[in-house]
């Protein structure tokens, strides 16, 4: 009986982990943003200040944060857009803006929203985030001044721990006084599994995090890279001169972009053997609706350098083995 129990709980134990590892290393956007204060008092023609809190909880730096003002009719930013170069990983910064109401916005409350556009490299693979940050606003010609913030009351840091290290040892001295082995593979399963959910809700899970986004990039296709200019095989050359049919393809880049030159390059040198390979370079901070309807743009995230076979639809991401998968893509591949 006791051997079963035991098997049980063992088999809770390893369950209970591997779900609260699966939370651990579940990806998230690398910033969070908060907004001061919380609901903005303001009249018309007049500027009320706030202030973006943005704290990078990522292994990854976040690049070219940029904030603007969107769907917000009598309202602008002062600066507009504002920005920041670059929030270092695990760093905080805070961005202080100034709203500003048009003597003509209507009386009432407005659901404002802060556009943040920023971007974020693993190795040579980037992605470009959109997110969105709520502001509600009341427009009064009477104001009410800041209201008071009421610091929201938080559990002491050290109480988890010292309860789970107290439930620990109540379990060994059952075990060692009383023979009672239960209690203790509970109170294991229970440290384990508190530890796991206590860290994540730390957020010191980043690394596994980290991990995460390595290998998610890596299921489609963008991976780690080198940054020297391609040199097209012999074994490619002989294959594009076979090839005797017309293609298009489109290779879209952005900027800030650190393997995009790569994938053009290749894209290039493939033309110049082959003529009946054309192609056209898009940038997906100036055509993002053509990025979009050509899955570029999934989620919010831009996932470039993208080339498209215009005929077939068909898109590769990525640079890595990128000779042998564009062959692949132009139907010559082995």
């Amino acid at each position: 009986m006791i051997r079963s129990q035991t098997s049980v709980l063992l088999l809770i134990t390893i369950l209970g982990i591997i779900l609260f590892a699966c939370v651990a290393v579940g990806q998230e956007p690398i910033l969070s943003f908060t907004v001061l204060p919380t609901k903005v008092e303001i009249a018309p023609g007049e500027t009320a200040p706030l202030v973006l809190s943005i704290d990078n909880k990522s292994l990854h730096p976040g690049d070219d944060i940029a904030v603007s003002l969107t769907g917000a009719d009598g309202f602008s930013l002062d600066p507009a857009p504002a920005d920041i170069k670059v929030i270092k990983p695990f760093g905080k910064a805070a961005l202080n803006i100034n709203l500003v109401a048009s003597p003509d916005v209507a009386i009432g409350t407005h659901d404002l929203k802060l556009q943040v556009i920023y971007t974020y490299c693993i190795d040579v693979s980037c992605f470009q985030i959109v997110d969105e940050v709520n502001v509600p606003v009341l427009v009064t010609t009477i104001l009410l001044g800041p209201a008071t913030m009421k610091k929201a009351r938080r559990i002491p840091p050290w109480v988890i721990p010292m309860i789970g290290v107290i439930l620990l040892l109540g379990a060994i001295l059952l075990w060692q006084y009383a023979g009672m082995r239960v209690p203790m593979y509970v109170a294991l399963s229970l440290f384990i599994v508190g530890g796991l959910a206590y860290g994540v809700m730390l957020g010191q899970h980043e690394q596994a995090q980290g991990i995460a986004a390595v290998l998610c990039t890596s299921c489609i296709g963008i991976e780690e890279s080198q940054h020297e200019e391609p040199v097209l095989s012999q074994d490619a050359l002989s294959v594009l001169g076979g090839l005797d049919t017309d293609l298009k393809l489109i290779v879209f880049y952005a900027p800030w972009c650190h393997s995009c030159p790569y994938a053009e390059k290749m894209v290039k040198d493939m033309a110049k053997v082959n003529s009946h390979i054309t192609y056209k370079f898009v940038n997906v901070d100036t055509n993002r609706d053509l990025a979009a309807s050509n899955g570029v743009i999934r989620n919010q995230r831009t996932i470039v350098p993208a080339i498209v076979r215009v005929d077939t639809g068909k898109i590769i991401f990525g640079i890595d083995h990128l000779e042998e998968r564009l062959l692949d893509l132009l139907g010559v591949g082995s």
